[in-house]
């Protein structure tokens, strides 16, 4: 777990209690949550390692509790989030349905890939799906175009129904806020659509930013928010910018989206990319090899949207063409992505032989050497296999940057460790860590 992780879910945690040799119960280690998206989030992610850790240090098993801060150990009043009553039918046009259908079934949480970008704003959505209305209200989630800022709203609308069938639950992007509300003036039907948003039990707006500078429509959805609000109702926002630089939106309305929790939504890394294309590749039934996941994740950093539509295009070439999916191919089948997705500076096969060299501990000429020890050939294979995936040398001139060898020891090498991230787990997360340390050191120097 890294240092980031750490201070954000575990700093905030406390030890309450240890207990040991009571009749009739386990030893345990009880601890104490703020809240329950950190409570939940342990208990999903840490629980069973902690438990796992004391048994080493103790020999012997200890069982965590969780407890929440200021609870009493007592459930969150339920009175908070009623599903509303019955309420008067408007007329059509005005007359939605409410139900789970307005939602992507397949944007759930469980198809949502998290990592270290999202993590929070993902705990933050389950929480709120879970205890609508309560303590996380409003839900501000914010991040570029294309992150998954619309996957988590909608999957964070089925989650409310499945905890709450008969809620009033709507889905709706701040654009057609707006053109509805400019309808119901122009009809002469502001009551229906007032009746519309202010009985609502949760409300998901996406994009709000296109509020900014709307006037009226602006002015109208400050007194949803506050009927809502005062009601106890849950709101949703999401937005590409955080509150703080929304300038062109009334004071009071940026005041109130920072009243509950702003969690933002950043680019994924490496590891969360390669993640997110087998996923994706799962989803859709795609047998894609593990090099060019990993060449694919390398290159497309822009956003998930990006590298989804990346995976797709290879998928219907490879299908298309009948021809084996190969970095090759897909280097130049994406090559318009790629040469837009190019904006770092190009990586050298210097910093490639650095970086591999530090990590096994070695210096790069004995990388360049005739040595065929393991400790010596297989980090030589791991550096030729990421200087012809990283870099667009051909494997001759790879060859000339390892004293001179020929191409063909440069194919078996890309082959031996293309078969290697195929079949050991071991083998991919390796090449992935150091394909960040390298990034990271193309960066940095």
């Amino acid at each position: 777990m890294g240092i980031e992780s750490y201070d954000l879910w575990f700093k905030p945690v406390k030890a309450l209690s240890f207990s040991s040799d009571l009749p009739g119960k386990k030893d345990s280690l009880i601890l104490e949550a703020p809240n329950k998206i950190f409570s939940d989030w342990i208990k999903d992610h840490a629980k069973s390692n902690i438990e796992s850790y004391l048994k080493e240090m103790f020999s012997k098993e200890l069982e965590i509790e969780i407890v929440l801060a200021n609870d009493e150990l007592e459930p969150l009043p339920q009175t908070n989030f009623r599903e509303s009553p019955a309420i008067q039918k408007p007329k059509e046009p005005y007359d939605p349905s409410f139900s789970v259908e307005q939602f992507n079934p397949k944007y759930t949480f469980e198809t949502f890939v998290e990592g270290e970008t999202n993590r929070f704003a993902k705990a933050a959505a389950e929480g709120v799906s879970k205890e609508p209305g309560t303590r996380f209200n409003p839900l501000f989630i914010y991040g570029d175009v294309g992150l998954g800022k619309t996957h988590l709203m909608h999957a964070l609308g089925q989650a409310i129904f499945q905890h709450h069938p008969k809620s009033r639950v709507l889905y709706i992007s701040s654009e057609k806020f707006i053109n509805e509300f400019i309808n119901s003036l122009r009809f002469e039907r502001p009551a229906d659509f007032r009746n519309k948003y202010r009985n609502l039990d949760c409300l998901l707006i996406d994009d709000i930013q296109f509020l900014m500078g709307k006037g009226r429509s602006e002015e109208e959805f400050f007194f949803t928010f506050n009927t809502l609000f005062d009601s106890k109702k849950q709101i949703v926002i999401s937005s590409d910018r955080p509150p703080k630089e929304m300038g062109a939106l009334q004071e009071r309305l940026i005041s109130r989206f920072e009243w509950g929790v702003v969690a933002d939504v950043q680019p994924p890394d490496l590891e969360t990319r390669i993640a997110i294309l087998r996923k994706k590749a799962e989803l859709e039934k795609i047998f894609v090899p593990e090099d060019v996941i990993l060449f694919v994740a390398s290159q497309v950093k822009s956003n998930i949207r990006e590298l989804e539509g990346a995976l797709i295009r290879i998928a219907a070439f490879a299908s298309l063409m009948s021809a084996p999916l190969t970095v090759d191919a897909v280097r130049s089948t994406l090559k318009d992505i790629l040469k837009k997705e190019d904006v770092d500076r190009p990586i050298s096969i210097e910093i490639i032989q650095e970086v591999v060299a530090k990590h096994f501990n070695l210096e790069i000429k004995e990388l360049k050497s005739k040595k065929r020890t393991d400790a010596i050939a297989w980090p030589r294979q791991i550096t030729m296999y990421l200087a012809r995936t990283l870099t667009d040398l051909s494997t001759t001139e790879i060859g000339n940057f390892f004293g001179g060898k020929d191409h063909t020891t440069v194919l078996h090498a890309c082959e031996k460790v293309k078969a290697k991230l195929a079949e050991s787990p071991f083998v991919s997360s390796l090449v992935n860590k150091i394909t960040q340390e390298i990034k990271n050191e193309n960066i940095e120097d």
